[in-house]
Formats: structure tokens, C-alpha cells, sequence
């Protein structure tokens, strides 16, 4: 197992248990105790968990650990203007009889006042986006299966590893919690797995982020940074970041 896939696991498992003993990792990730103690050190120095007698138990402030996605009506109104340009510029990219994916979060959610009038197929986990489609636009909606969590609005499906295998998009459009020159990387090990199923099933991938997602790092990555076809960002993003990006053939436009 790859050392991201056995800090995913970690993460599910204190998801569900809060604390989990060594010899429980041990046992789902088929790793050696050492290892495990390394992966334990690093994930405490992040913050995500704390180490005790017997095993480990998760970190959290306010009932929410650092890593899990926050409420999306929390995050709607933070820097809500450039989410709108940043959508609004995304949405330009969509040609009438397109499907498209679109991931769930607080700045994707702002390109359904542009889908309204386009005939187009969304697909999306996004229970939010969904249901102000279905009242507002004349776009076909198909729905992933999963549970439905309430903060985030997300449809989550932890059980299959490839979530839309059903799916062909054209496009998937993603928020995203930090790129670098390198990668791209999220916190939310509950959602990565089915990110990485959109990413699979989309011939193009379209990151939309803002200055703050710029050299930032999430606890997992999600795919090398030139997976993304395009990133639509603002003016004030990393200069020198967005250079090596574009020598990289990735297409960045700034609103």
C-alpha cells in the first residue's frame, strides 16, 4: 500500500471510530508497526491526530477535525465575488450538449447561475448544486449514488473505488484545497476517492481556485498538478507559481 492510501485509511478509520489501536491500522493497511509509527509522527505534526496509550485517537476543534470538509453554507459567503468570476469565467468553457462534472463546493456551486439556459448534462455530488439545477435551469442532472452528508451538502460513496465508471464527461470541474508545482492535493479522505473517480472519467480537468489555494497543501494528494487541463484563478495568485505552471502546457486564466 502506497503511503497516501495507508494515511487515507488511517483518516476513515478515526472518521469512524475517533481512536483505532495500532494493531487495528496494522491490520487494514497490512503494514509494519514501524511504518505505521512514522505515518502517526507526521499526521501529529499536522494537527490531524494525537498518539495516546494503545493507539491514536483523532484531533477535533469543535467537534469538526481540521481535515473535514466545513459546512458549505460556512463557506458560501467567504470571498464570494471572486468565486463569482472565477465560475463565471469556468462556465465559458461549456458547449451546448455537453456532460459535464461538476464537483461539490462553495465555488463550483456559483456556476449554476451561468448553467441556467444551457443545454447541457450535469453530473455532480453535489446535493446543493442539484437541487438548485432542478428549480432553476433545463439541464439533464444525474445523480452518483451514496449517502447524502448534511454539512457539506456532498454525496459521498466510500464503497466503490470507482464511483463513475458510468460516466464519460467532457469536463470535470473541481475546487480544490492546495496546488503546487507539483501536485494537486485535498483534505477530505472521504471524498479524494471519488474524485479521482471524476478526474478518471472527464477527458478534461478544469481546477478553479483562488489566490489561497496557491502553494497551499492538503493532506492528500489527488493527482499530479498537469492532470488539470486549465486552472481559472484570480489576478492576485502566485506569479512566479503560475509561470511554472504554464511551462508546464497547463492553460491559467485570471479574472
Amino acid at each position: 500500500m502506497l503511503e497516501r492510501e495507508r494515511k487515507e485509511t488511517i483518516l476513515r478509520l478515526l472518521d469512524l471510530h475517533d481512536f483505532s489501536t495500532i494493531h487495528d491500522i496494522v491490520a487494514a493497511t497490512g503494514a509494519s508497526e514501524a511504518t505505521m509509527r512514522r505515518d502517526f509522527i507526521e499526521l501529529e505534526r499536522q494537527g490531524i491526530l494525537r498518539r495516546v496509550r494503545g493507539g491514536i485517537e483523532i484531533v477535533r476543534d469543535h467537534a469538526t477535525p481540521s481535515w473535514r470538509e466545513q459546512p458549505l453554507d460556512r463557506r458560501l459567503g467567504v470571498n464570494l465575488e471572486k468565486k463569482r468570476r472565477i465560475a463565471r469565467e469556468a462556465c465559458t468553457l461549456i458547449k451546448s450538449g455537453d456532460t459535464i462534472i461538476i464537483d461539490g463546493g462553495s465555488t463550483t456551486f456559483q456556476m449554476t447561475e451561468h448553467l441556467a439556459g444551457m443545454a447541457i448534462t450535469v453530473v455532480t455530488n453535489s446535493f446543493a448544486i442539484i437541487e438548485h439545477l432542478s428549480h432553476h435551469s433545463r439541464c439533464g442532472i444525474i445523480i452518483p449514488e451514496g449517502i447524502l452528508d448534511p454539512d457539506s451538502q456532498l454525496i459521498l460513496n466510500n464503497l466503490s473505488p470507482d464511483p463513475f465508471a458510468n460516466y464519460n464527461a467532457s469536463v470535470a470541474f473541481m475546487g480544490i484545497e492546495g496546488i503546487t508545482e507539483t501536485a494537486l492535493t485535498n483534505t477530505e479522505p472521504n471524498l479524494i476517492q471519488m474524485e479521482r473517480s471524476m478526474i478518471a472519467h472527464a477527458r478534461e480537468l478544469v481546477i478553479l481556485a483562488d489566490e489561497t489555494k496557491f502553494g497551499k497543501i492538503g493532506h492528500l494528494t489527488l493527482c499530479p498538478v498537469e492532470r488539470a487541463t486549465r486552472i481559472v484563478t484570480t489576478m492576485e495568485a502566485d506569479p512566479v507559481l503560475i509561470r511554472l505552471l504554464r511551462n508546464k502546457g497547463i492553460e491559467v486564466s485570471q479574472v
